[in-house]
C-alpha cells in the first residue's frame, strides 16, 4: 500500500476502536494536518461529530460533556498552536477528574525544530496534567496493526481509570494525507481478522472502584460512636448516588450536615443545611464539633473552612474517590480513598447513635427560607441574590443548571431554594481550577451529555471571556438558556480588601467593560430580554424554560448595590439565627 492508503486505514482504525469503547462524541476543529482523523470520524456511521472553529471552545465543550455523560469526548485538531488552545480545559479536567481524549495531528520528524511552518513542540505539551501521553508513530505497515489498537485501548483505560482525566495522543502525519480508497484485503490488517468479526475492542478493561475496607469502616464507626458532637460535610460529589448515601447517613444517625453546592444536596429540603448558620459568630462559637467527616472534595464557600480552623476538631476525616491530597489548610487528620456511596452505606448499617432530635434546627431552617422568600417577593427590584434564588426555585427538575465562577456559584451556594429531593436539577460547574474561561462552551457540552436543556448563570466578564461560544447555541439538540448578571465588571473584587484602594480598584481590578450584551445576542441571532423586577424575571425565565430555542436574559445591576445587598441580607439572617442559638 502507498502512504495515503496506510494513513487512511490507520486513522480509520483509531476512530473505530474508540467507537467500540462507546466513545462516539468527536469535537473537531478544522485543519489540514488533521485531515485523516477528521475524515475517519466524519465517515464512521456511529460517531457524533461537532465542529468548532475555536479549539478552546471545543475543549471546554468536551469538558462539559464529560461532566454529565461520565465518559470522554475526543478532541481532534491540527498542528501548531491549535493544540495549545486545549490547555485551560485540560487543566480543569485533570484537577477535577474528568475524562478527555486529545488526538492532535503533528508534523513528521524531519520538520521538527527546523523552522517549518505551524510546527511547535507538541509531544508532552500538557505536562503533568494528563493521565498519560504518547507520541504515536507515523502511519506505517511496519507497525503491527494490533499494536496500534492496543495503544488506543490503553489510552481509553487511562482516561477512564480510577483517577479519570485527560489523555493526549500526538499523531504525526506525512503528506499527502488526504483520504483515498483502500483495498479490502490488506495484509497489514490480517492480524485483526477476529477483531473485524466481533465488533468489540481489541482489549477491554474493568475497574474495581475503591470499596471501603472493613477495618477502616470499623475505625470510623468507633470514632462516630464516641463523638459527642460530630459534623458531616458533603463536598464535591460526582454522582447523585454518592449524595443520596451521605444524606441517608446524616438523617439515619441524626448528625448535622453541611451540603456544598457541588454535592448535589444543597437544594434538598429533606436536609436542614447548616450553611446559613455559619454566618453567626454565636453559632460557630457554641457549636464545636469534635469530629468532622467530609465526603468528597472541594468546598465552594469560605465560612466552613474558616470555622473548622477555629473549632480545631480532634478528628477531621476526608473520604474521596481519588488518590490526590485534599488538605488545603493542613488540618485533615485522615484521608480515605474509597467510594463515598459505599463508605456511607456501610456506616449506616454499622453505627448506632442516640438521636438528639434537634427541633430548633428544623424550625430555624424554615424561618431562614421565609426570610429569603420575602427578599425575592414579586414587587421588589431584581438583584443578583434574588436572580439565583428564583432560578433555583423555578428551574425544572429535568433541566441542568450550570454555575459559572465567581459570584454566581457563591450566591447559589448561599441563597438557593430548598426543593423536594426528587425535584433537584443536575448541577455542573468548573471548580477544578475555578477559572472564568470557557463557561459557555462547558455549559453547552454539559447539555449535550445530559441530553436536556441547561440554564447557565454567568457574570458579564465570564460571558465576555467566552463570547465566541455563542455560535454553539444554534447547533444544539437542547437549548442553553443564559442568565447574564451584568454588574459592569468583576463583582467578586468588591468583597475584597483591595476595593478600598480607590485609586487603582476600578481600572486594575473591577475593570468595567462597555460592550453591549443585547447587541451580542442580536449578532448571534439569540433571543434577548432585560427584566428589572423579580416578577418580570420570573415571567421571562418561565417562558424561557418552556422554549425549545436558546435565549439570553440580562440582569443589569450595580456592584456597589450588590455589595450592600449582601451585607444587609446577611445581617438580617444573622440576627434571625442568633434568636435561636
Amino acid at each position: 500500500m502507498n502512504n495515503q492508503q496506510i494513513t487512511t486505514i490507520w486513522s480509520t482504525l483509531i476512530v473505530e476502536e474508540l467507537v467500540r469503547h462507546g466513545i462516539k462524541r468527536f469535537c473537531i476543529s478544522p485543519g489540514s494536518r488533521s485531515t485523516p482523523l477528521t475524515a475517519a470520524a466524519a465517515r464512521n456511521s456511529d460517531t457524533e461529530c461537532s465542529v468548532f472553529p475555536d479549539e478552546r471552545a471545543a475543549a471546554f465543550f468536551a469538558l462539559g460533556y464529560a461532566r454529565s455523560a461520565r465518559k470522554p469526548a475526543v478532541l481532534i485538531c491540527t498542528s501548531g498552536t491549535a493544540v495549545a488552545n486545549y490547555f485551560p480545559a485540560i487543566i480543569e479536567a485533570s484537577i477535577d477528574y474528568q475524562p478527555m481524549l486529545v488526538l492532535s495531528a503533528d508534523r513528521p520528524f524531519e520538520l521538527l525544530e527546523t523552522g517549518a511552518n505551524q510546527t511547535i513542540r507538541q509531544h508532552g505539551i500538557f505536562g503533568s496534567y494528563t493521565r498519560w501521553h504518547c507520541e504515536l508513530p507515523e502511519p506505517s505497515e511496519k507497525i503491527p496493526a494490533n499494536a496500534l489498537l492496543s495503544t488506543i485501548d490503553y489510552a481509553v483505560r487511562q482516561s477512564l481509570g480510577t483517577s479519570p482525566g485527560p489523555v493526549h495522543l500526538n499523531q504525526p502525519f506525512r503528506e499527502p494525507f488526504d483520504p483515498v480508497d483502500t483495498p479490502d484485503d490488506s495484509t497489514w490488517t490480517d492480524i485483526l481478522a477476529l477483531w473485524k468479526e466481533k465488533h468489540e475492542p481489541l482489549n477491554s478493561f474493568a475497574f474495581d472502584r475503591k470499596k471501603a475496607e472493613s477495618v477502616t469502616v470499623n475505625r470510623i464507626k468507633k470514632l462516630l460512636t464516641g463523638s459527642s458532637s460530630p459534623l458531616l460535610v458533603a463536598g464535591h460529589l460526582d454522582t447523585r448516588a454518592d449524595g443520596a448515601a451521605v444524606l441517608n447517613l446524616a438523617r439515619t444517625l441524626d448528625i448535622p450536615l453541611y451540603t456544598d453546592i457541588s454535592s448535589q444536596l444543597r437544594m434538598c429540603r429533606e436536609n436542614e443545611p447548616i450553611q446559613p448558620l455559619l454566618l453567626s459568630e454565636r453559632f460557630t462559637s457554641r457549636f464545636k464539633p469534635d469530629l468532622v467527616l467530609q465526603f468528597g472534595g472541594k468546598i465552594v464557600g469560605k465560612h466552613l473552612p474558616a470555622a473548622i480552623k477555629r473549632w480545631t476538631p480532634q478528628h477531621f476525616i476526608v473520604i474521596k474517590n481519588h488518590p490526590s491530597r485534599y488538605n488545603p489548610d493542613h488540618n485533615v487528620t485522615l484521608q480515605i480513598e474509597a467510594s463515598p456511596e459505599d463508605f456511607a452505606a456501610q456506616l449506616v448499617s454499622t453505627v448506632d447513635r442516640d438521636k438528639t432530635n434537634d427541633v430548633s434546627l428544623h424550625i430555624l431552617s424554615s424561618e431562614i427560607e421565609k426570610e429569603l422568600d420575602d427578599y425575592c417577593s414579586s414587587g421588589k427590584a431584581l438583584t443578583e441574590i434574588s436572580t439565583v434564588r428564583i432560578v433555583s426555585e423555578i428551574i425544572p427538575e429535568y433541566h441542568g443548571l450550570f454555575l459559572a465562577n465567581s459570584m454566581p456559584i457563591r450566591d447559589m451556594d448561599a441563597y438557593t431554594v430548598l426543593r423536594k429531593n426528587g425535584a433537584i436539577p443536575k448541577f455542573g460547574m468548573n471548580r477544578g481550577a475555578s477559572g472564568i474561561d470557557g463557561n459557555i462552551a462547558t455549559a453547552a457540552g454539559f447539555a449535550q451529555g445530559l441530553d436536556s436543556p441547561v440554564t447557565l448563570v454567568i457574570g458579564d466578564i465570564s460571558f465576555l471571556h467566552d463570547l465566541n461560544s455563542l455560535t454553539l447555541l444554534h447547533t444544539m439538540k437542547h437549548p442553553l438558556h443564559i442568565v447574564v448578571i451584568n454588574n459592569n465588571g468583576g463583582g467578586i473584587f468588591s468583597f475584597l480588601p483591595i476595593a478600598k484602594q480607590k485609586d487603582i480598584f476600578e481600572t486594575h481590578f473591577a475593570t468595567p467593560q462597555q460592550y453591549n450584551i443585547r447587541s451580542a445576542a442580536e449578532t448571534f441571532g439569540i433571543s434577548y430580554c432585560n427584566p428589572s423586577t423579580n416578577r418580570q424575571f420570573r415571567e421571562h425565565y418561565l417562558k424561557r424554560c418552556r422554549s425549545n430555542t436558546p435565549g439570553i436574559i440580562e440582569i443589569t445591576c450595580s456592584r456597589e448595590n450588590n455589595l450592600q445587598e449582601h451585607h444587609t441580607l446577611n445581617a438580617r439572617l444573622r440576627a434571625l439565627i442568633d434568636q435561636y442559638v
